[in-house]
């Protein structure tokens, strides 16, 4: 956009007269010792320092932000932004607005400062999202954007079937934005359960394995994975708690027939030699 230019060049002073043996000529250094000539000098010197602050003011801030541990980064407007484990987020803000971009599988929880002159505007895949002040998590995954608001209320914008469309969304409720079909659906949520990744619990009822896993991979700076499709197939009730996977993966020993092991570049691997249908509660 316009605000991220570099700043144009300063506006040049005014340039005295010069005589051919490049000295000021009596006439012109009585001229800038006139008044009238002097004040228009000062005038432009200042209009100049004014344009040069005015650039500087405007300068872009630009960064990448990435998190390996469970705390939130403060932005340069005041507001916060949490983000799952492994995510990045590129983050522009200039005097006219500011925007947030989602890496690929990142979910991030962002609590606004109101700012009505700059609207926050979240990018993630095909929809964008915006905001004055409120708090709101966007999780971007492979074929969905799914924006859940906590407060406040949020402009969601993408391709509908019918075009571009947009979903105003309010608090304690949520948009489900497909990519496949290019339409969302809106929900009222409980949006302290929906949003307890913040606090490092997931937790599940009756859900298949291979969601958990894919959970525990994205909030978790831990990587697992299921080596036996019939693993992801079977069903799990409880709660993962973030900071403690590899315990989880042990009590998941016990209830399953299925072995863990670590591989050489660190991930978890879970191998079934006869997985069967189960259920385990934690």
């Amino acid at each position: 956009t316009e605000g991220f230019k570099g700043a144009p060049a300063l506006l040049n002073g005014p340039t005295l007269p010069r005589s051919a043996g490049n000295s000021l000529t009596a006439r012109s250094w009585s001229g800038w010792r006139s008044t009238p000539v002097r004040w228009a000098v000062a005038a432009s010197i200042v209009f100049t320092i004014l344009m040069a602050y005015g650039q500087w003011t405007r300068r872009p801030i630009h960064e990448v932000i990435a998190v390996s541990q469970h705390e939130p980064a403060t932005l340069p407007d005041g507001s916060s932004l949490l983000l799952s484990a492994k995510a990045t987020a590129d983050v522009d803000f200039t005097s006219a607005s500011r925007q947030i971009t989602l890496s690929p599988g990142a979910e991030a929880y962002m609590k606004v400062r109101h700012d009505t002159a700059r609207p926050f505007i979240v990018r993630a895949g095909a929809m964008t999202v915006t905001a004055v002040g409120t708090a709101f998590d966007v999780r971007r995954d492979a074929d969905h954007v799914i924006v859940t608001v906590e407060e406040g209320t949020i402009l969601a914008a993408a391709v509908g079937p019918n075009g571009p469309t947009q979903w105003r969304v309010g608090a304690d409720y949520q948009v489900d934005y497909s990519d496949n079909v290019r339409n969302a659906a809106v929900s009222r949520v409980d949006t302290q359960a929906a949003l307890r990744w913040r606090d490092g619990e997931l937790a599940y009822d009756d859900a298949p394995l291979d969601t958990v896993i894919a959970d525990i991979n994205r909030y978790s700076t831990v990587h697992i994975v299921a080596r036996d499709p019939a693993i992801g197939r079977l069903r799990y009730t409880g709660t993962v708690f973030v900071a403690s996977v590899k315990d989880w993966v042990k009590a998941l020993e016990a209830q399953y027939p299925i072995h863990a092991r670590i591989s050489p570049d660190g991930e978890i691997e879970i191998e079934s030699p006869a997985a069967a249908p189960g259920s385990a509660t934690h």
